[in-house]
């Protein structure tokens, strides 16, 4: 059974990820697998780079990212097409900015007025009382673009716990897909992750406790592998290929646009910039401006 890994987080999610997405890529190759998704968290930071690791390996690149909503919810979704693409854009730029430096606030009605076009996955841990109704608000917003998540955790109950979770799928008549959670392409990398992890929480290894990653599990693995860990659930592990079919996007499809130069009535683009720079320069510099640019160089004004 053939198997794409679509919930990938590389380096670009600063201190999160320990590999890079040419890493990542190799590995992929590798393994025999067919596709990969990146999915860092708010960020299509490593998407140019991922792009050009696919183009080297043969690994198709599925274009993804990681959303946290203000609800609580966890997505990881996809753009379909071009203009999904730029959708996703937007919805990211719109968070960005209500959250400030390093931080991205997006809630489900976001989502709904930008997310015509995406392929959802809800990330699950435990089937509890709310999963029910997140997965309704996912049908609801995504219809047959709604898949909700079945990932190993590799503790105690971990077969039941699927199970459940799969079951209350069913229910909401929301199809469930495998993933494997990657944080690193590697086994070997998982010193590496721990290091990673103590230094965005600011503590020491000794410290970190249940903080760090409770397996090793978050690597690479082969579709055969992934077959085994879901043998219950193997309509879960043929989707990611479905998906795959769906997001038809890729990055070859960009090209530069210049922007539309926006000019006052009267005035040429270029006088409107100046207009605007010196309106903007003197009321940074209500007392008047300085004699030199504020910078090292001491350079004059003009």
């Amino acid at each position: 059974m053939s198997y794409a890994e679509l919930q990938v987080t590389s380096h670009f999610s600063f201190l999160r990820g320990a590999s890079s997405p040419a890493e990542l890529f190799i590995r992929a190759h590798e393994l025999g697998m067919p596709a990969l998704g990146i999915t860092d968290h708010h960020s299509l930071a490593g998407m140019v780079r991922a792009h050009e690791a696919a183009k080297e390996t043969g690994v198709r690149l599925v274009v993804g990212c990681r959303l946290d909503l203000d609800e609580g919810a966890s997505l990881l979704v996809y753009p379909t097409d071009r203009a999904a693409y730029g959708r996703l854009c937007r919805l990211l730029t719109i968070g960005k900015g209500r959250g400030g430096k390093g931080e991205c606030k997006l809630s489900w009605a976001d989502v709904d007025a930008w997310g015509d076009g995406l392929i959802a996955i809800l990330l699950t841990e435990q089937p509890d009382v709310n999963l029910g109704a997140t997965l309704g608000r996912l049908r609801e917003s995504f219809g047959d673009r709604g898949y909700c998540a079945l990932t190993r955790r590799f503790r105690r109950n971990d077969p039941a716990r699927l199970q459940a979770i799969a079951d209350r799928a069913a229910q909401a008549h929301v199809p469930t897909v495998a993933t494997g959670d990657v944080l690193y392409d590697r086994p070997d990398l998982r010193m590496l992750q721990d290091v990673v992890t103590c230094i965005r929480l600011g503590c020491t290894i000794d410290d970190a406790g249940f903080r760090k990653e409770r397996h090793a599990d978050r690597f690479l693995k082969a579709p055969a592998e992934m077959a085994r860990l879901f043998a219950r659930h193997p309509e879960a592990v043929a989707r990611t290929m479905e998906i795959v079919a769906r997001c038809r996007f890729s990055l070859d499809e960009l090209r530069y646009q210049y922007p539309n130069e926006v000019s006052e009535l009267g005035l040429t683009a270029q006088a409107t910039l100046e207009r605007l720079t010196w309106a903007g320069a003197h009321e940074r510099y209500s007392e008047g401006l300085p004699d030199t640019w504020p910078s090292s160089s001491g350079t004059s004004w003009p």
